[in-house]
């Protein structure tokens, strides 16, 4: 029987959602488990590996796709600014990898040719993974989270640095909301996170132009709105406003600009008191006392999103949390306006910026925070140069997955396509409240979808050039 990559992909789709609870019941010890958790990047790894084997066989080079020398380019300049900050080698090449781990699966993905049938189930075997993470988020949220769904905490030391794997911490700033949904990811975040990319693929589902057949339109339907209940549900207030804004951006992209007004009309209407119930709730209290930690004292779900609209909750964002982060740190940075970046060697490099940048005002224990604005400690990581170069790359996977929407034939290239140009656009202000490419639940089902179109592009790209050169020929 002849191997296929795309089978490997098949079990690591649906691997990655079950991993935690997966790797918790193994029978191991802690430094065995800590390896393992790198055991789906290896294997993403090994793939890539192959494939540069199998062409270096045949003595082939494969037609590349767009983001190519951007990426090169990207990679070498991080190791420019390393050296330019002598900063820690392998730090760096730790701080780039959780970046790019996911890079392998895109190429694999993308050079590899998906025929209709691999592309139609990759998208049966999402809907199925997203049944299961509904199914349980809305126990986990009724019922409560009982241990067997925390994963299983343990550290590692790898190359002189401390990895930890653990989510049970309490208090204000850490911990879960109390009747949170964590799936089996372990994490109320990086349940959210996935949701967010299924809600956005369910939402392109429903467009006319992709052209799924009815019966799986409505069965998308059904499963939109349990998927919408279920991001309420993992309480993350953030990817609950990421998702309502892919809507308009699911119509504008599609074509659908009459319906965008018919249904942005309606949504205002129907938001707008929720708005105001925000807004009124506080007016005449106590800014200390109206805001509820929903982490301390349970907070029903569409609460903890109004209590977004109150004037409590900004100041307390501003004082303790991102609004801080944006203020304090984020203003230094865009007035110092630094070009180069410090290197993706982490800890180094938040601890050159407070020292260089911040003064005494922030102390070195709390520079992690910075990372939750991922922007911010992006321009840390990489400088204006790294961002530009990186949102260049995303324009080029945006350019890209808009022209599959508007000429693949096939109406699953299509779906995956506009979720993807739809999926580029929101991981920009998703990413001001998200580590979102570096967080696993998100970063390989972003890279992914990304080698889905990317191998649709370049088939696009090959007969383009055939007609072109036929028709010069003629």
């Amino acid at each position: 029987m002849k191997f296929r990559f795309t089978w490997i992909i098949f079990l690591l789709i649906a691997f990655v959602p079950f991993e935690v609870l997966f790797l918790k019941y193994l029978p191991v010890s802690d430094a065995i488990y800590g390896y393992l958790r790198f055991a789906v990047e290896i294997i993403i790894y090994l793939l890539g590996g192959l494939l540069l084997i199998r062409f270096i066989q045949l003595k082939k080079i494969p037609a590349g796709t767009s983001i190519d020398k951007l990426l090169i380019l990207f990679v070498v300049y991080a190791v420019v600014i390393t050296f330019v900050n002598n900063a820690p080698f392998f730090q760096s090449f730790m701080g780039l990898r959780t970046l790019l781990r996911y890079i392998p699966l895109f190429y694999v993905l993308a050079i590899i040719q998906q025929d209709q049938k691999t592309v139609r189930q990759i998208f049966k075997m999402m809907i199925g993974v997203t049944l299961v993470q509904v199914g349980v988020t809305f126990y986990q949220h009724y019922f409560g989270l009982s241990p067997f769904w925390y994963p299983r905490a343990s550290d590692l030391e790898i190359g002189g640095k401390q990895v930890s794997y653990r989510v049970l911490a309490t208090g204000f700033g850490s911990g879960r909301e109390m009747g949170a949904g964590i799936g089996t990811f372990g994490d109320s975040v990086f349940l959210a996170l996935f949701l967010v990319i299924v809600f956005i693929i369910l939402g392109a589902a429903l467009q006319k132009r992709v052209g799924l057949p009815r019966n799986q339109q409505l069965l998308c339907f059904v499963l939109l709105i349990l998927v919408t209940i279920s991001i309420f549900f993992t309480y993350s207030r953030g990817s609950v406003f990421v998702s309502l804004a892919a809507i308009p951006l699911l119509f504008y992209f599609s074509g659908a600009r009459k319906k965008l007004v018919l249904y942005g009309s309606i949504a205002l209407l129907l938001i707008s008191p929720i708005i105001f119930t925000g807004v009124f709730s506080s007016s005449g209290e106590n800014t200390t006392t109206a805001y509820i930690n929903p982490k301390l004292k349970y907070t029903d779900p569409l609460s903890n999103i109004t209590a977004v609209f109150t004037s409590s909750y900004m100041d307390n964002t501003m004082q303790f949390s991102r609004g801080l982060v944006l203020t304090e740190i984020g203003g230094n940075l865009i007035s110092s306006f630094k070009i180069l970046g410090y290197s993706p060697a982490q800890e180094f490099a938040l601890e050159k910026a407070a020292t260089k940048l911040f003064g005494s005002n922030t102390p070195i224990n709390n520079l992690p925070i910075i990372n939750d604005v991922y922007w911010v400690a992006f321009i840390i990581y990489y400088g204006i140069a790294g961002l530009v170069l990186f949102y260049l790359i995303l324009y080029k996977i945006f350019a890209a997955s808009m022209l599959v929407f508007r000429q693949s034939p096939d109406p699953y290239f299509r779906l995956f396509a506009l979720a993807m140009a739809v999926l580029v656009i929101v991981a920009i202000p998703y990413s001001l409240i998200l580590r979102t490419f570096v967080f696993r639940s998100f970063g390989f089902y972003f890279w992914m979808i990304a080698g889905l179109v990317f191998s649709e592009w370049r088939r696009l790209k090959q007969e383009q050039r055939k007609l072109a050169a036929n028709h010069f020929s003629n």
